[in-house]
């Protein structure tokens, strides 16, 4: 592949990308709409808040119990 620096070379790999429906998954910082930064968790899954909103539910409503009852126990 012959590669170049141009916006519209850009384009085009970005409108054969296999992967591009992905990125309606995420959520895309308003501040940094290019997201390079390689320490992180990298950008937030749009599920995110459902799985997490879950499991804070499982742990008000069983307590400890959580470990090993409910829909996603914590222990095998």
């Amino acid at each position: 592949m012959n590669l170049q620096t141009d916006k519209i070379f850009s384009e085009k790999l970005d409108n054969n990308d296999p992967l591009s429906d992905l990125k309606e998954k995420f959520i895309f910082p308003l501040s940094n709409p290019i997201y390079f930064c390689g320490h992180s968790l990298g950008l937030q899954p749009k599920s995110t808040s459902k799985f997490v909103t879950n499991e804070l539910e499982s742990w008000a409503n069983l307590g400890v119990e959580g470990h090993m009852s409910g829909k996603d126990p914590w222990l095998d």
